[in-house]
């Protein structure tokens, strides 16, 4: 049985957020046996074009997005072919998501209007069957991390993903500290929360959507 778990970081640098995140996919691959494979994919949001959803609602008659961007390209993997688990990362800013996470999440809008729109030429993606999980790493340790893993979770219950946490170590998701340094990987010195959590919710997004994957075949 083959697993595709995808790991979004949504910082514009390739930094602590990225570091993180691959931290999670790698986890996630520790659930392999003989009998079952898990295959990462990581997308990063630094340096790409997303722009913010204009609410135009040009979707609903094109059954796409309008907007000419770097978006559809980053955001295709999440829903063709549907995945089994979705881990994404933000940085935060101001006490929330970083703005091009934010645009990235928002501008699924246009996949999503055939729930609202009659008239929508396209079928919502079904994430029913698939695993989310979140992690936020700021730059003091209570910088906005859980607020900002709110959002991220908030997004994946509105469209209908399982969610997991890291347990005792983070509830709701993997909270990281860049524990004031300066360098693009200072985040791994945060193991004791940060880096233990990020591999919790790798572990258990794969642990999950295993459950969820036999289920349905035995179905």
């Amino acid at each position: 049985m083959n697993l595709k778990i995808i790991g979004v970081s949504g910082s514009p640098r390739h930094a602590n957020t990225e570091v993180m995140v691959k931290h999670a996919l790698e986890a996630a691959k520790s659930i392999e046996t003989p009998e079952v494979s898990v295959e990462t994919q990581f997308i990063s949001l630094a340096q790409k074009n997303v722009r913010g959803c204009l609410n135009c609602r040009g979707c609903v008659r094109t059954g796409k997005c309008v907007l000419k961007d770097d978006w559809d390209e980053l955001f295709r993997p999440l829903y063709d072919p549907m995945p089994d688990g979705v881990i994404f990362g933000a940085s935060v800013y101001f006490y929330g998501i970083n703005s091009q996470m934010r645009a990235y999440m928002e501008r699924a809008t246009s996949l999503l209007k055939a729930n609202f729109f009659p008239e929508a030429t396209t079928k919502a993606p079904d994430w029913s069957k698939c695993v989310g999980a979140s992690i936020a790493v700021g730059y003091d340790r209570n910088g906005g991390q859980e607020h900002t893993l709110a959002a991220l979770n908030d997004w994946f219950i509105i469209n209908d993903f399982c969610v997991v946490g890291a347990k005792h170590i983070g509830y709701i998701g993997a909270p990281g500290w860049g524990m004031g340094g300066k360098e693009p990987d200072c985040v791994k010195n945060d193991t004791e929360v940060g880096m233990k959590s990020a591999e919790l919710i790798g572990k258990h997004v794969a642990e999950l959507a295993l459950l969820i994957k036999r289920g349905a075949q035995q179905k």
